[in-house]
């Protein structure tokens, strides 16, 4: 069954293979260019590509779940480009894969931005230097406020904040926030504030009671000590938020593990339900079964 929902007007190369309960917008165009026979294109399950939004494919474009492309962003991967799960890319943003681009999970770009992974200028006949083709490395959990632009052949650490209009001329440490142009460390600057097992486990409570209140004619909400079962009553479904670290790779139950961030997908109506609440802001986990495990 086709779950994916493809507006009349989006453009869409046969070869692209699609996951599913994706929503593709107006005037949307995946093209795959040139006759390169090793070309691939594969999109995951429960993306968003939104309106006019071009991504025009020479090499290798992988795209993972639950990421979101806003309007009229234009997506390059001219040798490839690799993105994880979860991430978010505002309007108008601008990903070139010319020398390759990695981007992790959770990562968050926003509207304006720029992410480059060649330069190239003069004519090199008469001498010109200005040209190469870098891979540019983004972590997990990356912020580009907005208006940001990266340059070529640069790791951005895990969890590193880049300020609005940042330009990024050098690597960013981990948990560390820039500013300017060229951007630079702010010093006394953190985003991040440690949390328990026991205190995610805690504002997992807090959100799920907000979520039972918003659906209490559907879910019902079981608290135990270890786990939060919440019940489906209209599709007989649950699943279950775990800060035990016994897993149960069982492809028919929902199962999110707090210690490690990650959860046996299923797709079921109950789990897409849930994670749609969370993953925006409040938490973020990584499919098991896309991690080959």
């Amino acid at each position: 069954m086709n779950t994916n929902q493809i507006d009349s007007s989006a453009k869409i190369h046969p070869n692209v293979v699609l996951g599913q309960y994706n929503k593709i917008g107006k005037n949307v165009i995946i093209e795959i260019l040139g006759n390169n026979p090793k070309a691939i294109a594969n999109i995951g399950d429960n993306n968003i590509i939104n309106d006019n939004t071009r991504i025009f494919i020479h090499g290798e474009f992988i795209v993972g779940d639950w990421n979101v492309f806003h309007n009229d962003m234009l997506i390059m991967p001219e040798d490839s480009m690799r993105i994880g799960h979860n991430c978010w890319f505002g309007q108008n943003t601008i990903l070139d894969g010319a020398g390759g681009l990695e981007i992790g999970n959770g990562v968050r770009v926003g509207m304006y931005s720029q992410i480059w992974t060649h330069v190239a200028s003069g004519e090199q006949i008469e001498g010109c230097i200005l040209y190469a083709k870098r891979k540019t490395i983004i972590n997990d959990d990356v912020w580009l406020v907005g208006s940001c632009v990266v340059g070529s052949g640069i790791v951005l650490g895990k969890r590193s904040t880049a300020l609005i209009n940042s330009v990024i001329t050098k690597d960013t440490l981990p948990d560390r926030a820039y500013s300017g142009s060229p951007a630079k460390i702010m010093e006394h600057v953190k985003f991040y504030l440690p949390k328990t097992i026991d205190e995610k486990f805690d504002m997992l409570k807090i959100w799920m009671e907000e979520f039972i209140k918003i659906n209490n004619e559907t879910f019902k909400l079981e608290v135990n000590e270890n786990e939060l079962v919440l019940f489906n009553l209209k599709e007989n479904e649950n699943v279950i938020l775990t800060k035990s670290e016994t897993k149960k790779l069982d492809s028919t139950q929902s199962i999110f593990y707090l210690f490690d961030k990650t959860f046996n997908k299923t797709n079921s109506i109950s789990e897409r339900t849930i994670y749609k609440f969370l993953y925006n802001n409040k938490a973020r986990f990584i499919p098991i079964l896309k991690q080959g495990l």
